[in-house]
């Protein structure tokens, strides 16, 4: 197995692989298409994911039940894990990923512009178990996915958030209760939308994560090294400005550009990746986040998807392309 890891923190100069992964970038932000994941590479390599060595190490536990959070993001991490790859060939544009909190062991995701109307529930073998389709809407730009309460349920958000072709002036977050799996493959549900727009002029964004009053929290995609901080707060439609992050060094552009987000809430820190970097915010306050610090991670030539482990502290990350590994990366003994 042939492991990229990023060590470069936001305010370092990318190097070789950086190179490669802003050729990849490119080619993504110009056609729409993806490049040579690294779950080909290790392939290629002759290497062996952890599930198809039986070693994964990861706790299904029980249906049904939500496990009590761990205290909160490791304060070391172990190397990355290639722990499987995703089965399915024609979810190859995967930009979204929630760990479940009610189906221990499975991972929420989604395609993004074009892709259907749907989300897709991943075991940690990289198959696909359920597909939950959301009725009445479309995909016209799904970037991320995120998982927390609504009410006394718990919701799946989807961000239709995303805009490329910067000619949208409308956006959607989808709200849908988290079903309970029973081995039902094909269910549908139809959303909650919630839309909104900018207070001024409209902005890509790729990265949705939740506050901890449940209200989504929008990290834009920019092109100057930064991206912003968006609340879209219950009951409104104009997205609140809360505070710009820098992602990456200053002139730096494509391989700083945020691709998801996710929000660790006790205690409150924001983890934000870029085609290159993954680091971590103190969020305590969400109008002025702490300076990034910066975590290694398996760098993907195509990374459009992070997420905490709430129950063990760790994250997991997902790229594009064709059978795409799933990493996941734990605490260090």
């Amino acid at each position: 197995m042939l492991l990229l890891v990023a060590c470069a923190g936001p305010s370092d100069s990318p190097e070789t692989a950086g190179e490669t992964a802003r050729e990849s970038a490119q080619a993504r932000d110009s056609t729409g298409e993806s490049g040579e994941t690294a779950a080909e590479t290790a392939r290629e390599s002759g290497g062996e994911t952890a599930a198809e060595t039986g070693e994964t190490g990861i706790d299904t536990g029980e249906t049904g039940t939500i496990p009590e959070p761990h205290g909160g993001p490791c304060t070391a991490y172990a190397e990355a894990l290639a722990v499987s790859t995703v089965q399915d060939p024609a979810l190859n544009e995967l930009s979204g990923l929630a760990p479940s909190r009610r189906n221990p062991g499975i991972l929420w995701t989604h395609e993004d512009s074009g892709g259907a109307a749907e989300l897709y529930a991943l075991d940690t073998l990289g198959a696909t178990v359920a597909t939950l389709t959301l009725e009445g809407v479309t995909n016209t730009d799904w970037e991320d996915i995120a998982l927390g309460p609504c009410g006394d349920d718990t919701c799946l958000y989807v961000g239709d958030i995303g805009d490329l072709g910067t000619d949208r002036s409308e956006f959607a977050v989808l709200v849908v209760p988290e079903p309970v799996l029973d081995g039902t493959p094909a269910l549908s549900a139809k959303p909650e939308v919630r839309p909104f727009t900018y207070p001024g002029e409209p902005e890509d964004a790729e990265g949705l994560t939740l506050t901890a009053d449940g209200d989504p929290l929008i990290v834009t995609k920019r092109t100057d090294a930064t991206a912003g901080l968006y609340r879209l707060p219950a009951g409104e439609t104009v997205l609140d400005p809360l505070a710009d992050i820098a992602t990456g060094a200053e002139g730096e552009d494509l391989t700083a550009r945020a691709t998801a987000a996710d929000l660790w809430l006790d205690p409150p820190v924001l983890l934000v990746r870029t085609y290159l970097h993954l680091a971590t915010y103190d969020a305590t306050d969400l109008t002025a986040p702490g300076e990034p610090e910066a975590l290694a991670f398996a760098l993907e030539l195509q990374g459009e998807a992070v997420a905490w482990d709430v129950e063990e502290g760790g994250f997991w990350q997902v790229g594009e392309g064709s059978e795409p590994t799933l990493w996941y990366t734990a605490c260090a003994e």
